[in-house]
């Protein structure tokens, strides 16, 4: 039934991976899958943030320097080992620019991180008790 509800057919084989189906033997889509997902994927970033500008004024004390209307994305949480991480990036820094790209929040920060691959770099600027700093973020896998 699952088979007949993905593909409107009743032959095999049916291959499903994700939103794609394929009925039958079909050498160039199944190559085009088997790309996609055997590609190396880029770790996450590896940030837990929040809109500075509206997280500053809800909660002035975690400002520590910074203007209350400070633009960027405040970092509440960094993961152990993450990408953030070993560029420096800690709790309660404010991202304020990313590979030359200003940052005015956490939808435009995903949206520039997306761009990147495993092996490219870049550099953050970041606000610390209230000084600003740049980081090198290196889009690479741990080590294992």
């Amino acid at each position: 039934m699952e088979m007949v509800r993905l593909s409107g057919q009743q032959g095999v084989p049916v291959i499903a991976a994700g939103s794609d189906v394929i009925v039958g033997f079909d050498q160039i889509r199944l190559a085009r899958l088997v790309k996609l997902y055997s590609a190396k994927r880029r770790p996450a970033f590896g940030v837990l943030g929040a809109d500075a500008e509206g997280y500053l004024q809800r909660h002035p004390e975690a400002a520590r320097g910074a203007p209350i209307d400070s633009k960027g994305v405040y970092v509440g949480k960094v993961r152990p080992g993450s990408i953030a991480e070993r560029a420096g990036i800690q709790p309660g820094d404010i991202i304020t620019a990313f590979a030359g790209k200003r940052v005015n929040g956490t939808y435009a920060l995903d949206k520039l991180i997306d761009m990147f691959q495993v092996g490219q770099s870049a550099s953050a600027r970041l606000l610390r008790e209230g000084e600003s700093i740049t980081v090198k973020i290196d889009f690479v896998a741990p080590e294992a």
